[in-house]
């Protein structure tokens, strides 16, 4: 089961998250055991990636491309967490399923939302579905990046039959990281070692000083 308090189900009942909320609380079971979302964020990045429901093909290799990533992901000091519109049983037997299929290792949590209440509190069921969560109701996944605040800062829906890029998930991170960090800010298409911008809150003067070794004017704007 999962469960979400009345508080924050009235607080994001009438307008999507958005990047800067604070990412929903919400207490639900996993598959190693049970959890309350916020007290396992550790002031730590977070992703949470979300299913419609358990024994996909496309959500079967969707899982084993973030398992097989944890490493890239634990290096950026950055935990990871799913979640599915399905029972605690069904996750068991998938989670098999997934790492037999996908040669991977499943160490991180994966929430049963078996009644969609947090599905529906991240936008995934529409107003006025009755009813438990189920493929009929829910027919997309999310992404959503938290950073060291429990704030939003990156979320987007996917349908069901794209599969994800998590390497970009990863590109995301690194610049979030680095804007947080460092001030700075990636440009279109953005790798791990170009150039970035200075952020436009970010004086000539002040830049000077954060960047010891040099940075060059493009255009004062």
């Amino acid at each position: 089961m999962s469960s979400i308090d009345e508080e924050q189900a009235a607080l994001y009942s009438g307008a999507p998250l958005q990047v800067g909320d604070e990412v929903p609380n919400f207490t639900a079971d996993s598959h190693l055991g049970m959890i309350t979302f916020h007290e396992v964020l550790d002031g730590q990045f977070s992703v949470l990636v979300t299913f419609p429901n358990d024994f996909e093909a496309v959500a079967t290799t969707e899982l084993g491309a973030l398992a097989k990533l944890k490493e890239e992901f634990d290096a950026r000091n950055v935990k990871l967490f799913a979640l599915s519109a399905d029972t605690k049983g069904n996750h068991k037997k998938w989670l098999e399923d997934v790492e037999e299929l996908q040669d991977c290792k499943i160490t991180f949590p994966l929430f049963a939302d078996v009644d969609g209440s947090v599905s529906r509190v991240f936008g995934l069921v529409r107003p006025g579905t009755v009813g438990n969560a189920s493929k009929s109701i829910i027919s997309a996944g999310l992404i959503v990046i938290v950073d060291i605040d429990k704030r939003i800062r990156f979320i987007s829906q996917y349908p069901s039959t794209t599969g994800r890029n998590f390497y970009e998930v990863l590109r995301v991170i690194d610049t979030l990281q680095l804007t947080l960090f460092h001030s700075v800010c990636a440009p279109a298409n953005w790798q791990q070692g170009e150039e970035m911008f200075v952020r436009n809150d970010v004086s000539s003067v002040a830049a000077q000083s954060m960047f010891p070794k040099g940075f060059h004017p493009i255009k004062e704007w």
